[in-house]
Protein backbone atom coordinates (compact mmCIF):
# COMPACT_ATOMS: atom_id res chain seq x y z
CA UNK A 1 0.00 0.00 0.00
CA UNK A 2 0.89 3.45 -0.52
CA UNK A 3 1.86 5.79 2.20
CA UNK A 4 1.23 9.38 2.33
CA UNK A 5 4.24 11.47 4.38
CA UNK A 6 3.24 14.83 5.12
CA UNK A 7 6.30 16.57 4.83
CA UNK A 8 7.78 19.86 3.80
CA UNK A 9 7.75 19.01 0.30
CA UNK A 10 3.52 19.22 0.52
CA UNK A 11 3.60 22.55 1.91
CA UNK A 12 6.19 23.66 -1.28
CA UNK A 13 3.81 21.85 -3.58
CA UNK A 14 0.52 23.90 -1.95
CA UNK A 15 2.51 27.13 -2.22
CA UNK A 16 3.61 26.65 -5.79
CA UNK A 17 -0.29 25.57 -6.42
CA UNK A 18 -1.67 28.58 -5.04
CA UNK A 19 1.09 30.68 -7.20
CA UNK A 20 0.26 29.17 -10.29
CA UNK A 21 -3.22 29.27 -9.33
CA UNK A 22 -2.50 33.21 -8.97
CA UNK A 23 -0.59 33.29 -11.80
CA UNK A 24 -3.08 32.42 -14.06
CA UNK A 25 -5.56 34.47 -12.54
CA UNK A 26 -3.55 37.80 -13.18
CA UNK A 27 -2.08 36.43 -16.47
CA UNK A 28 -5.24 34.59 -18.19
CA UNK A 29 -8.56 34.25 -16.54
CA UNK A 30 -8.80 37.95 -15.76
CA UNK A 31 -7.81 39.16 -19.45
CA UNK A 32 -10.31 36.62 -20.73
CA UNK A 33 -13.16 37.62 -18.58
CA UNK A 34 -12.29 40.82 -20.03
CA UNK A 35 -12.28 40.33 -23.07
CA UNK A 36 -15.78 38.44 -22.56
CA UNK A 37 -16.83 41.39 -20.49
CA UNK A 38 -16.25 43.96 -23.39
CA UNK A 39 -17.85 41.59 -25.76
CA UNK A 40 -20.57 41.37 -23.68
CA UNK A 41 -21.38 44.43 -23.69
CA UNK A 42 -20.56 45.36 -27.52
CA UNK A 43 -23.46 43.01 -28.26
CA UNK A 44 -25.61 44.44 -25.12
CA UNK A 45 -24.58 47.81 -27.60
CA UNK A 46 -25.54 46.56 -30.91
CA UNK A 47 -28.72 44.80 -29.89
CA UNK A 48 -29.60 48.32 -28.34
CA UNK A 49 -28.53 50.00 -31.28
CA UNK A 50 -30.71 47.25 -33.34
CA UNK A 51 -33.57 48.07 -31.24
CA UNK A 52 -33.35 51.99 -31.83
CA UNK A 53 -33.00 51.90 -35.16
CA UNK A 54 -35.92 49.21 -35.98
CA UNK A 55 -37.96 51.40 -33.91
CA UNK A 56 -36.69 54.38 -36.24
CA UNK A 57 -37.79 52.65 -39.29
CA UNK A 58 -40.74 51.25 -38.01
CA UNK A 59 -41.19 55.42 -37.02
CA UNK A 60 -40.53 56.48 -40.47
CA UNK A 61 -42.55 53.68 -42.47
CA UNK A 62 -45.74 54.85 -40.21
CA UNK A 63 -44.50 58.42 -40.95
CA UNK A 64 -44.49 57.48 -44.67
CA UNK A 65 -48.10 55.76 -44.41
CA UNK A 66 -49.44 58.72 -43.10
CA UNK A 67 -48.39 61.12 -45.74
CA UNK A 68 -49.31 58.70 -48.09
CA UNK A 69 -53.08 58.14 -46.56
CA UNK A 70 -52.92 62.38 -46.12
CA UNK A 71 -51.59 62.32 -50.24
CA UNK A 72 -54.44 59.86 -51.18
CA UNK A 73 -57.13 61.90 -49.03
CA UNK A 74 -56.44 65.29 -50.79
CA UNK A 75 -55.95 63.39 -54.34
CA UNK A 76 -59.64 63.02 -53.48
CA UNK A 77 -60.57 66.15 -52.82
CA UNK A 78 -58.78 67.64 -55.84
CA UNK A 79 -60.24 65.20 -58.01
CA UNK A 80 -63.66 66.13 -56.91
CA UNK A 81 -62.99 69.51 -56.92
CA UNK A 82 -61.82 69.28 -60.58
CA UNK A 83 -64.54 67.23 -61.51
CA UNK A 84 -67.08 69.39 -59.99
CA UNK A 85 -65.43 72.52 -61.81
CA UNK A 86 -66.03 70.49 -64.93
CA UNK A 87 -69.43 69.60 -64.62
CA UNK A 88 -70.23 73.62 -63.85
CA UNK A 89 -68.14 74.44 -66.54
CA UNK A 90 -69.67 72.07 -68.81
CA UNK A 91 -73.13 73.74 -67.59
CA UNK A 92 -72.19 76.91 -68.35
CA UNK A 93 -71.34 75.69 -71.70
CA UNK A 94 -73.94 73.79 -72.70
CA UNK A 95 -76.54 76.85 -71.21
CA UNK A 96 -74.40 79.17 -73.34
CA UNK A 97 -75.21 77.30 -76.25
CA UNK A 98 -78.93 76.84 -75.38
CA UNK A 99 -79.23 80.04 -75.20
CA UNK A 100 -77.28 80.32 -78.50
CA UNK A 101 -79.46 78.21 -80.00
CA UNK A 102 -82.64 80.09 -78.88
CA UNK A 103 -81.71 83.00 -80.17
CA UNK A 104 -80.90 81.44 -83.25
CA UNK A 105 -84.29 79.37 -83.69
CA UNK A 106 -85.86 83.25 -82.72
CA UNK A 107 -83.96 84.63 -85.65
CA UNK A 108 -85.17 82.32 -87.86
CA UNK A 109 -88.57 82.37 -86.88
CA UNK A 110 -89.08 85.75 -87.24
CA UNK A 111 -86.81 85.81 -91.30
CA UNK A 112 -89.63 82.97 -91.88
CA UNK A 113 -92.60 85.54 -90.61
CA UNK A 114 -91.08 88.29 -91.82
CA UNK A 115 -91.00 86.50 -95.67
CA UNK A 116 -94.27 84.93 -95.33
CA UNK A 117 -95.77 88.56 -94.73
CA UNK A 118 -93.57 89.87 -97.77
CA UNK A 119 -95.10 86.62 -99.68
CA UNK A 120 -98.34 87.83 -98.97
CA UNK A 121 -98.16 91.35 -99.48
CA UNK A 122 -96.76 90.16 -103.29
CA UNK A 123 -99.63 87.81 -103.50
CA UNK A 124 -102.26 90.62 -101.77
CA UNK A 125 -101.13 92.89 -105.39
CA UNK A 126 -101.40 90.64 -107.87
CA UNK A 127 -104.39 88.62 -106.41
CA UNK A 128 -107.10 91.24 -108.35
CA UNK A 129 -104.94 89.98 -111.92
CA UNK A 130 -105.27 86.55 -110.89
CA UNK A 131 -108.35 85.85 -109.82
CA UNK A 132 -109.72 87.87 -113.14
CA UNK A 133 -107.01 85.79 -115.04
CA UNK A 134 -108.50 82.12 -113.42
CA UNK A 135 -112.62 83.52 -113.70
CA UNK A 136 -111.58 84.05 -117.68
CA UNK A 137 -110.34 80.48 -117.50
CA UNK A 138 -113.23 78.97 -116.06
CA UNK A 139 -115.62 81.06 -117.63
CA UNK A 140 -113.29 80.55 -121.15
CA UNK A 141 -114.39 84.21 -122.49
CA UNK A 142 -112.46 87.57 -121.71
CA UNK A 143 -113.94 89.72 -119.04
CA UNK A 144 -112.81 93.54 -119.93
Amino acid sequence: MVSIDINFSLVIQIINYLLVIILLNVLLYRPIRGIIRERREKFDGFENEISRLTQRADQAVSDLETRLNEARREGFVQKDQIKNQGLDEEKAILSAAGDEAEADIQKIRDQVVSEINSAREALQGELGVFSKEFAQKILGRSLS
